[in-house]
């Protein structure tokens, strides 16, 4: 008889020679209107080598031949507004970055945090009972500040922002005892909320959950998401922060979103008396999306 390890061995070579071509995703146009918009199509999953249960992930030809990273960021996005904005994306299929040339700089993140304090709770409680997933709910979705505090005070504040330094490997983020006050940079940001999206910090379950909340936020809706097509804004969860710093008067408004294939980062800084309020930095974050959606070098991650 075939000893098991030899059979395996034999039925994955013989698996191999006969794979089936890979389907890969494709841009289809309607050839009765030469100026509509490619509709993606998305890859097939590849089918999985015998001897194996799970399915390869599916990968796009088009991410593959675009590097974000080596895109030229002040071509693609400018903005003209008063104060300080910095913003980032991150391809999901590669990891390349592009930012603004101030990206690595830091902004109070506000409640654009929560994410973070939402997936590390679940990640070190993964049973969590009735009244930490209330409070969970309410955090993400109508950014109850209250909410925050007392799940942060179970997972150790300071533990759980070394935890995000650490596991999304962070280069400009300084851990605190503060959610409110933390400071993180737009690149740094993207990198926590891939992490969060890929499930690297809650289980599968708990980050399908998390996602699912962020998709239908009831409380700060603006900025990224207002870019997209209203029909593709179900699929990109969002947790957007805002709050005025007393101590020297400034506004931050900042916004994080999250797609299947990409992550996006927008932060802002201006001063409090600024009379348009909030709407002006919300503006920013709405004005930055729109331009890297529009962006033809970035149509393969988009379309």
């Amino acid at each position: 008889m075939t000893p098991p390890m030899n059979r395996r061995r034999v039925l994955l070579l013989s698996g191999a020679a006969g794979l089936a071509a890979i389907a890969c995703g494709v841009p289809v146009i309607n050839a009765a209107n030469s100026n509509a918009k490619p509709q993606w199509v998305p890859p097939q999953p590849r089918p999985a080598p015998e001897g194996s249960t799970e399915p390869e992930p599916a990968v796009s030809t088009l991410s593959e031949t675009l590097d974000i990273s080596k895109l030229d960021p002040a071509k693609i996005v400018s903005i003209t507004a008063s104060g300080w904005h910095s913003w980032a994306l991150l391809d999901r299929g590669t990891g390349a970055i592009l930012g603004s040339a101030n990206a690595a700089e830091t902004n109070r993140a506000c409640s654009m945090i929560k994410s973070w304090v939402a997936a590390d709770y679940l990640r070190q409680k993964p049973s969590p009972s009735a009244t930490a997933l209330a409070d969970i709910e309410i955090m993400i979705r109508d950014s109850d500040s209250v909410s925050a505090d007392r799940l942060m005070d179970q997972i150790g504040r300071s533990a759980s922002f070394k935890r995000l330094q650490d596991l999304c490997k962070t280069t400009e983020f300084t851990p605190i005892a503060s959610w409110s006050r933390a400071e993180i940079s737009a690149r740094d940001m993207v990198r926590a909320g891939e992490a969060i999206g890929r499930g690297a910090i809650a289980n599968d379950r708990w980050t399908d959950h998390l996602l699912t909340l962020m998709r239908t936020v009831r409380r700060g809706t603006w900025g990224i998401r207002d870019a997209f097509p209203a029909d593709a804004r179900p699929a990109i969860a969002v947790k957007n922060g805002w709050d005025i710093t007393a101590e020297d008067g400034t506004r931050h408004i900042n916004c994080l979103a999250i797609h299947d294939r990409w992550v996006m980062v927008a932060l802002t800084r201006y001063p409090a008396s600024l009379k348009a309020g909030d709407a002006h930095g919300q503006g920013i974050c709405k004005s930055v999306a729109e331009q890297l959606l529009n962006s033809g070098e970035l149509r393969p991650l988009f379309a």
